[in-house]
């Protein structure tokens, strides 16, 4: 299967219930992550997430160690389309196949993406390809490298759609009984029905595991939420910021850090108190080395634990 990464728009996203969109809950998770994890199914890497509005409250959600954060500062000026380039912008240049997702379209099942993707390998010659369903097209929108290109250099008026229709290369539709890639957020009159459909599709998802890695001596010391703060601290240069992101206390987290470094027997970080230019936090290398070490691991008993579910819980699934 060629290279392919994913692009998510969710800089305009209103409101509902003094929520952001991207963040109502479902199924136990939010519709953002709802649509990250569809895609990392389907294997799509790197996943770009474009916001805008309220652009630090989506960050804090996802974090940034599953995904490419890039912020829309003109959002109030400019449409989904300018956001989707300044995704494509970030997407790699080795990536062939790009899909185009906005965030408020997050119950598109893993299969169907698959499906869109051996209908663009066995069809060279389709360089957009849109899902269908009884005649209606849905998201999302997968490209060849030679159409974002295009749409790189378009200037052009409208949006996408309009983008798309000027494209000069193939353009197909593949008709799939998907009933998720139409449905949305957006349109309030169906929210009901949207979590209606996702509930019922939830029960379909397989079961799968995930592990918490945990490092300890008599006591554990270290863990996922313990990475994920610094991982904060990194991308902010602030403790007390990083540690209201993960909505913990100054105090809980400077604990944590200090009891870590004293297991470990080296610093985690390295700060100055504030003055004239303020103070800053960041990750000594050992830190970093540390952390590499720690997701290469995760990764590593992940792929061993799906590798065995069938044979400890193939009954539930």
């Amino acid at each position: 299967m060629s290279a392919t990464c994913a692009i998510i728009t969710a800089a305009r996203m209103g409101l509902r219930h003094n929520i952001m969109k991207p963040l109502l809950a479902l199924n136990g998770s939010t519709v953002v992550k709802n649509a990250v994890q569809t895609l990392r199914q389907a294997g799509c890497d790197p996943l770009i997430v474009v916001s805008g509005r309220n652009s630090n409250d989506l960050i804090r959600h996802l974090g940034r160690k599953e995904v490419v954060h890039v912020i829309n500062s003109d959002f109030n000026k400019t449409d989904m389309f300018h956001s989707f380039i300044l995704g494509l912008t970030e997407a790699p240049a080795e990536a062939e196949l790009i899909y185009f997702l906005p965030a408020d379209v997050p119950l598109m099942n893993s299969e169907s993406l698959l499906a869109m993707e051996r209908y663009m390998v066995s069809h060279p010659e389709c360089h957009i390809l849109r899902p269908s369903r009884r005649g209606s097209v849905g998201h999302p929108v997968l490209l060849r490298r030679q159409a974002a290109d295009f749409m790189l250099s378009w200037r052009g008026e409208g949006g996408l759609r309009e983008a798309m229709a000027e494209y000069p290369g193939v353009s197909s539709l593949l008709e799939l009984d998907d009933e998720g890639m139409q449905l949305d957020v957006d349109r309030k009159d169906d929210f009901e029905c949207f979590l209606a459909y996702a509930e019922a599709q939830a029960q379909l998802r397989p079961v799968n595991c995930h592990a918490d890695i945990i490092l300890g001596r008599d006591k554990p010391f270290f863990n996922s939420l313990l990475a994920d703060l610094l991982r904060q601290i990194d991308a902010t240069g602030s403790l007390s910021t990083a540690c209201a992101a993960q909505g913990i206390s100054y105090s809980n987290g400077w604990k944590s850090i200090k009891s870590a470094e004293i297991q470990f027997g080296f610093d985690l970080l390295e700060s100055t108190r504030g003055g004239r230019g303020g103070g800053f936090a960041r990750l000594t290398k050992q830190a970093r080395e540390l952390l590499a070490r720690y997701d290469r691991l995760e990764a590593q008993i992940n792929r061993l634990c799906n590798e065995n579910m069938q044979e400890y819980f193939g009954s539930i699934n």
